[in-house]
């Protein structure tokens, strides 16, 4: 069994076509592998189907296990500590806001946990690494970037009602820069598919009502 990827255009703008060549062949700049998932997986759940995995705790005792451990994280995040779940890795709170300065003092204004930042544990990353994946992409056709652009916004908006341009940048990673990601709001804006709040640094950005 291998992993599968699709083929993807970088950039993740329509209005950039992939280059081609007098024979109109494509050229493999500008192109990337993309990881072909077909679902996500319920880890308590998948215990009850046909590809169980030997050897694990009844649904139970795992859904009781995993509680805790929810319960412990958020008591030592809520200290401001990072937490380590061994083989797997480390989780620490992502603050969002600003600072201002208040007779002579630096105070924070509306600094509130913004996200859960997750490094994985080494060996665990180490053992990913050496997965197989199949050099034979999924399909022979290059996705459109709009495909990626519906996943990833449709995850940001589903954690946050309200979004600012740093968050759509970190929800693309390194993939646009951040002049794209202007490009990327004007168009969704112009197309009525988000509604643009404020000006300047207090810009933010809502799904439109359908």
């Amino acid at each position: 069994m291998a992993i599968h990827f699709s083929i993807a255009r970088r950039g993740l703008l329509p209005t950039e076509e992939t280059q081609q060549d007098t024979n109109q062949t494509l050229r493999p700049a500008g192109l990337r592998p993309q990881l072909q998932c077909p679902q996500t997986v319920d880890a308590v759940k998948f215990q009850k189907s046909s590809s169980r995995l030997p050897s694990v705790l009844p649904e139970g005792e795992l859904l009781a296990a995993l509680s805790m451990m929810e319960r412990v994280m958020l008591h030592e995040m809520e200290k401001g500590n990072a937490v380590t779940l061994p083989g797997i890795g480390t989780f620490r709170l992502a603050l969002k806001g600003n600072i201002e300065v208040r007779d002579g003092q630096y105070h924070g204004k509306d600094v509130r946990v913004d996200g859960i930042r997750f490094q994985p544990d080494r060996e665990l990353l180490r053992k990913a690494r050496s997965l197989e994946v199949d050099q034979v992409p999924y399909r022979q056709t290059i996705e459109t970037e709009e495909t990626d652009v519906e996943a990833r916004l449709a995850e940001l908006f589903a954690s946050k009602d309200v979004v600012s341009h740093k968050d759509v940048a970190a929800a693309f990673g390194q993939a646009l820069t951040r002049g794209r990601v202007s490009s990327l709001l004007w168009r969704l804006t112009q197309q009525g598919r988000i509604v643009r709040e404020g000006k300047g640094a207090q810009t933010r950005y809502r799904l439109a009502k359908q």
